[in-house]
């Protein structure tokens, strides 16, 4: 993919393409903060796969994954675990999301594998569906972080982009796999969006200043659609992707191969040991039929290669 100028003046960044969720909205929902725990056991690859950049889990309970070369459906065999790609091969995606029984993927559009313009929608209720294309999005460098929210989706630009900033998709009511206008939310300048998280009316961004290190920002979703004012809630270097756990936030430190998790005001509840992971890029929490309970799983972009439990 050729970022232009925005690799040359941000390549400090450039690696930084993993994104962005909404988090696990099944397993996540029906747990409180203090049910997780970061610092407890060791993490095990379940499945080995490079340049993985996302992850969600269902409201059904099912498992998929997103990367550099493809959008995997994880399935467990007794024990063990295996990945079934959905796309043709070189199809890359990056941001997923989940609602009213769609998955929704940003995917290769039409500047290659890399290029995540191309919104990609599948039925959760047929369990033979694969996802199509159903949307191009314009005037984005790296669509990345994606999250689904009762106003419709919500996508960042970044973390490397020439002009970064959060855009609004509107989804048809009566056709949720039709997107009626794309609209910039918030352009975003001089930060660069990362992962992207919504609870209660509240979108969570992990930002990046060249320069300066990155941020928690709280951004409220007015009444009227229109955004609140940023409220940084925490400080850190370099972050990837974040989930919301009860009232509280998981987040990817990818700078020192960890996670944290904080309270949503930003103060800081626990963290793993630096360098558990090789890049961290997403975190979610994931359950039955696929885990026999409530499991954090980690996936790992560039140095990296796998989906990780935490055990």
């Amino acid at each position: 993919m050729n970022y232009g100028l925005a690799v040359l003046i941000f390549s400090s960044v450039v690696l930084l393409t993993a994104c962005k969720n909404n988090g696990s909205p099944y397993e996540a929902g029906n747990l409180a903060a203090d049910d997780v725990c970061l610092d407890c056991g060791s993490p095990r690859k379940i499945v080995s796969l490079p340049q993985l950049e996302n992850s969600l889990f269902t409201s059904g309970g099912r498992l998929f994954v997103s990367g550099q070369f493809n959008l995997y459906e994880i399935q467990r065999d007794g024990q063990e675990y295996r990945a079934d790609a959905l796309l043709p091969d070189g199809s890359g995606c990056s941001g997923m999301s989940e609602d009213k029984g769609i998955l929704y993927a940003l995917c290769s559009g039409s500047g290659g594998p890399t290029d995540f313009s191309g919104l990609y929608t599948m039925s959760l209720d047929d369990p033979l569906a694969t996802p199509v294309f159903s949307y191009s999005l314009t005037g984005m460098t790296l669509p990345n972080g994606m999250v689904a929210t009762p106003s419709g989706l919500y996508v960042t630009d970044g973390p490397v982009a020439i002009e970064p900033k959060i855009v609004h998709l509107t989804i048809d009511p009566a056709d949720p796999t039709r997107v009626l206008a794309q609209d910039t939310w918030l352009s975003t300048l001089p930060d660069y969006p990362n992962g992207l998280a919504h609870h209660e009316g509240v979108l969570y961004v992990t930002f990046y200043r060249p320069g300066f290190g990155g941020q928690v920002t709280r951004l409220a979703i007015n009444p009227d659609g229109t955004p609140g004012e940023p409220e940084n809630i925490a400080p850190r270097g370099i972050m990837d992707d974040l989930t919301v756990v009860g009232d509280s936030l998981i987040v990817t430190d990818w700078q020192n191969g960890g996670l944290f998790q904080i309270d949503l005001a930003g103060g800081l509840r626990q963290e793993t040991a630096s360098n558990l992971f090789a890049q961290p890029s997403s975190v979610i929490i994931a359950g039955p039929p696929l885990f026999d309970e409530a499991s954090t799983l980690v996936t790992e972009r560039y140095t990296g290669d796998g989906l990780w439990v935490l055990e």
